[in-house]
């Protein structure tokens, strides 16, 4: 009863955090530009409170350019006029954000096996591989994200032009969303995050007595890393589940524009109610912080059967 509680005050502040930020703009943004006002800023929260509360009255901002031409005898001219649509924001989004909880929660699946993955090979090697892939991984972490997107997008169109196969598709477009691309790039610096820092656990968790023990007991070195300790040091890199999916969130800005994704993102830095903002960004993160709970959860009931 008391990790239910727990949870659902975890929840609780999760969706008041989200409620607040997704308010910020009404609090610098006035008629005349920049402006604060902690007024304004409280109406909007209010506001976004009353409507969340009846989803079916939430609404979404199409923009739009229109171009007009000027009728004849007029000499022959054209104007681009943007325009505002208010649409329904349900059933509207649904297809938006599934596409982008898929692209989240199957990056941080292929980041965490992989990771998993490298680390149990990296122990079964010499020590002196071991420290030379804890230097590579802080040098690959140093990287910024745009450089491992430019790459790999130029490695498929230079495999296109070479061999007329084309991998995966590297941009997305109204009949083809682009799906393997942006979960490989996405995936790849939470991978190197985890391996990283898996390899500076277990050297700490080498070090302890239960290894030693086992060592005594003349169990192999595969046996010890894969039953022993690869176990613990999952169950310590459960702890920055969290981190990971901010980490994946934050990417996605990114990927959004260099892919063109017809994800939620633009939609959260176009010109929206709070309430919209509030609600798309709810969407997202009520998933994620079931997949963080749910892992913990396994992660710690295999290691209690296992001690057991």
């Amino acid at each position: 009863m008391r990790k239910v509680i727990l949870n659902l005050h975890q929840l609780f502040l999760l969706c008041s955090s989200i409620i607040l930020i997704a308010a910020v703009p009404s609090f610098l943004a006035g008629d005349d530009g920049i402006e604060f006002s902690l007024l304004r800023y409280g109406e909007s929260v209010a506001g976004a409170l009353k409507n969340l509360a009846s989803p079916d009255s939430l609404t979404l901002y199409i923009h739009s350019q229109n171009m007009i031409i000027e009728p004849m005898p007029v000499n022959l001219s054209y104007e681009f006029v943007n325009e505002i649509y208010e649409i329904p924001l349900f059933p509207e989004v649904w297809d938006i954000v599934i596409y982008t909880l898929i692209l989240l929660l199957i990056s941080f699946a292929a980041a965490f096996i992989l990771a998993v993955m490298l680390g149990w090979i990296a122990e079964l090697l010499p020590s002196s591989f071991k420290k030379a892939a804890l230097r590579i991984s802080e040098l690959l972490e140093a990287l910024p994200d745009l450089f491992f997107v430019f790459c790999i997008q130029l490695a498929v169109v230079w495999i296109y032009k070479k061999t007329g196969f084309l991998a995966a598709n590297p941009f997305t477009s109204s009949r083809e969303p682009s799906i393997l691309l942006p979960v490989i790039t996405l995936s790849i610096v939470p991978a190197i995050y985890l391996f990283r820092l898996q390899l500076v656990l277990s050297q700490t968790e080498i070090e302890k007595d239960y290894i030693t023990f086992a060592r005594s007991k003349g169990l192999s070195n595969s046996h010890i890393v894969f039953h022993h300790l690869l176990k613990n040091t999952i169950s310590e890199l459960s702890i920055h589940l969290p981190f990971i999916m901010l980490l994946l969130f934050s990417q996605i800005i990114i990927l959004e524009y260099l892919f063109n994704l017809n994800g939620i993102i633009q939609i959260l830095l176009s010109e929206q109610p709070a309430e919209t903002r509030a609600a798309l960004l709810m969407l997202i993160a009520f998933p994620l912080f079931a997949v963080v709970k749910g892992v913990k959860l396994f992660i710690k009931k295999e290691r209690i059967s296992n001690a057991s």
